[in-house]
C-alpha cells in the first residue's frame, strides 16, 4: 500500500522534475529589466504587464462568478475590504460617503459620495445602485442573486410578481435605503464584494446585448476603462481620468493570455512584471523564483479552500458511503507537499483557515486510509470498484491538472477507475452550472470574510447546490443554512455553522475538502511596491501597484 502511494506521488514528481530543466534554462535574474527602458523618461514606465492563464467568459460581473479581473479595476462598490498589517480586514466606506442602520437591523441609510461620474461623464445616482440589484435579481443568466436575495422584495421581483424591488427606496440622487426581509449580519460585507459593482442604469440600458462585451460599451466608476479584449490573447485598460479617488502609480496595463512555461520565460526576459505563481509549474517556482527572485516574492495567505466536489445525482455518489471512502482514499497530504512543496495546510471543513468561524474542533479527523476506504466501498456492495468522471478545466492551472493526476491514481489504488476528462473553459462552466458534472477540482476563494460566503453559495438553496454541481438533498439542512442568516447573536450564530459544518462534511461527506495554500507572487524590479488582494486571488486591483 504505502509502495503504491509512493509511486504517485514519484509520477507526479518526474513529470515536475521535467517542467523544472525547461524552466531552468531561462535568463537570469537580471535581465528581469526591460532593455532601455529608464521610469523617469520612457512612457512604457507606466505600463504594467502581466499574464493570465485562461480568457475571460464576460465583462459582465453579474454573468459570471469566476471573472472579476475587470470588475475590480473598471467598477465601484459601495463599501470595500481593507486589509491592516496584523492581518485583520475591515469594511470601509467606497462609494458611500455615510451610511446608517437601524436599531432592528433592518434598514440602512446611505449617501452616495459627491461627484462621482462613470467614465463617460454619466454621474452616478440613487437609481444606478436600485437598477444594479433589480437587475441582478431578473437578469436570466444571472450569477450573482445570492448578493440581493436578503433584500426585501426580492423574491416577489425574481418570481414576477413585482416590478421592482420594494426593499430599495430612493429618496433622492444620493441618498436611499435597502430594507432587508429579516436581519443580516453580513450585508455590509456582501457590498464590498465585487459582485455588487455599481452599473449605469443608462449605459446599461443603452448597451443591451453589448454590455459585457465591447470594451467602449462596458464602463463603470473604477480607475480603469477596458481599451480592449482580444478573445483568446488579451486585454488592455487605461486610467480613467474621470476617476473619482486618487491618482494610480499604473496608466496602462497589458494583460496577456500565456501558458505557464510561456509566463516563465516572458518573467525571465523582463517581458512581465507580475507573475503569479500558481498558474506556474511548483518545481519551476522552487527551482527559479524562491531562489533567484526570493527577494522580489510577495506572499499572502489565501483565504480560500480546494475541494473535490461530488454530485450526489450520480450513482454511486449519491451514497454517503461511498463519498466518505473517497474522503479516505485521497492522500491530500502527499499531493500539498509534492504539487506545492508543502505550502498550506490541510482543510477538513466548510472554512478555510483565517475564515470568520473556523473551528479547529471540526479539524483533524479525516485521515488518508485506502484500507478504510477499500472497507467501505465493499460494505455497500463496491468491492470490485467503480467508474467515474473527473472533469478538467483545460484552462487549469499545470498545478490543477497534478493533482487530478494523483487524485486519479489514489482512487485507483481503492479500485474507483477515476478517468480524467478535459472541457473548453466555456463547456467545463456550462455543464457544472447545469448540475450534471460528476465530480471536479476547484477552488472556492472568499468574496467576503464570513461562513456564509463559502456555506450559503454552495449549499443555502436548491439552486445554489444545482449550479455547483453538488445537488446536496437534505432539504433540512439547506433551510437550516438559510436561516442562519438571520441569526442576529454572533456567537449563536458561528456555533450554528459549526454544526452545519460538521453535518455536511463528517456526516454528508459533500465533498473532500483538500487544503489552503500561501499565494506567491513574483514582482519585477520595476515594481516598487504590490499589495494583493486581501483573500489572495489571482486578480489583483491595479492601483495597488506602485511602478518605480
Amino acid at each position: 500500500m504505502i509502495s503504491r502511494k509512493c509511486k504517485s506521488v514519484r509520477l507526479i514528481c518526474v513529470v515536475l522534475t521535467a517542467a523544472l530543466f525547461l524552466g531552468g534554462c531561462s535568463s537570469s535574474p537580471a535581465a528581469n529589466k526591460p532593455a532601455g527602458e529608464d521610469s523617469a523618461s520612457n512612457p512604457q514606465s507606466s505600463v504594467l504587464r502581466i499574464a493570465l492563464n485562461s480568457d475571460i467568459v464576460s465583462m459582465d460581473v453579474q454573468k459570471t462568478s469566476n471573472d472579476y479581473l475587470v470588475p475590480m479595476n473598471v467598477f465601484d462598490t459601495l463599501f470595500e475590504v481593507v486589509k491592516h498589517d496584523d492581518g485583520s480586514t475591515s469594511i470601509e466606506k467606497s462609494l458611500v460617503s455615510d451610511y446608517e442602520v437601524s436599531e432592528d437591523g433592518l434598514t440602512y441609510s446611505f449617501t452616495l459620495r459627491e461627484g462621482v461620474v462613470f467614465s463617460d461623464g454619466t454621474p452616478l445616482t440613487s437609481e444606478d445602485v436600485k437598477f444594479t440589484f433589480e437587475r441582478m435579481l431578473t437578469l436570466p443568466d444571472s450569477q450573482q442573486t445570492d448578493y440581493a436575495v436578503a433584500i426585501e422584495g426580492a423574491n416577489e421581483l425574481m418570481e414576477g410578481a413585482a416590478e421592482e424591488l420594494t426593499g430599495i427606496k430612493v429618496l433622492d440622487d444620493t441618498h436611499f435605503t435597502i430594507t432587508l426581509s429579516e436581519p443580516f449580519a453580513v450585508f455590509l460585507a456582501q457590498l464590498a464584494a465585487p459582485s455588487t459593482s455599481i452599473l449605469s442604469k443608462s449605459i446599461v440600458s443603452d448597451a443591451g446585448d453589448d454590455f459585457g462585451i465591447v470594451p467602449e460599451k462596458t464602463l463603470g466608476t473604477g480607475p480603469y476603462v477596458v481599451t480592449s479584449w482580444e478573445r483568446g490573447s488579451g486585454l488592455s485598460f487605461s486610467y480613467n481620468p474621470k476617476y473619482w479617488g486618487d491618482e494610480p502609480s499604473v496608466k496602462e496595463v497589458s494583460a496577456k493570455i500565456m501558458d505557464a512555461s510561456s509566463m516563465d520565460m516572458a518573467f525571465q526576459k523582463g517581458d512581465l512584471d507580475i507573475i503569479d505563481c500558481l498558474m506556474l509549474d511548483s518545481a519551476v517556482v522552487d527551482s527559479v523564483y524562491k531562489t533567484r527572485f526570493k527577494d522580489n516574492i510577495v506572499s499572502v495567505d489565501r483565504l480560500g479552500i480546494n475541494y473535490l466536489m461530488l454530485n450526489e445525482n450520480v450513482k454511486p455518489l449519491d451514497d454517503p458511503t461511498v463519498r466518505k471512502a473517497i474522503q479516505m482514499a485521497i492522500d491530500r497530504q502527499a499531493i500539498l507537499d509534492a504539487i506545492y512543496s508543502g505550502d498550506g495546510k490541510l482543510e477538513d471543513g466548510v472554512y478555510p483557515s483565517g475564515c470568520l468561524g473556523y473551528s479547529q474542533d471540526n479539524q483533524g479527523w479525516l485521515k488518508y486510509d485506502p484500507d478504510g476506504a477499500r472497507k467501505l466501498l465493499s460494505s455497500v456492495g463496491y468491492s470490485e470498484g467503480f467508474e467515474m468522471e473527473l472533469a478538467l478545466d483545460s484552462n487549469a492551472a499545470v498545478a490543477n491538472q497534478n493533482v487530478l493526476q494523483i487524485i486519479s491514481q489514489n482512487l485507483g489504488d481503492v479500485g474507483i477507475n477515476a478517468v480524467i476528462k478535459n472541457y473548453d473553459h466555456a463547456s467545463w462552466l456550462d455543464l457544472r452550472n447545469s448540475g450534471e458534472m460528476e465530480s471536479f477540482l476547484a477552488l472556492w476563494i472568499l468574496d467576503y470574510n464570513d461562513p456564509d460566503n463559502v456555506i450559503y453559495t454552495f449549499f443555502g438553496s436548491k439552486d445554489n447546490t444545482v449550479i455547483r454541481s453538488n445537488n446536496y438533498s437534505d432539504e433540512a439542512t439547506i433551510a437550516r443554512i438559510a436561516a442562519a442568516r438571520g441569526i442576529v447573536d454572533p456567537g449563536e450564530r458561528m456555533k450554528e455553522y459549526s454544526s452545519l459544518e460538521k453535518k455536511l462534511v463528517m456526516d454528508d461527506a459533500v465533498w473532500v475538502p483538500m487544503f489552503s495554500l500561501k499565494h506567491l507572487f513574483v514582482k519585477s524590479d520595476r515594481v516598487a511596491d504590490f499589495v494583493p488582494q486581501w483573500a489572495g486571488w489571482s486578480d489583483i486591483y491595479f492601483k495597488k501597484v506602485t511602478l518605480k
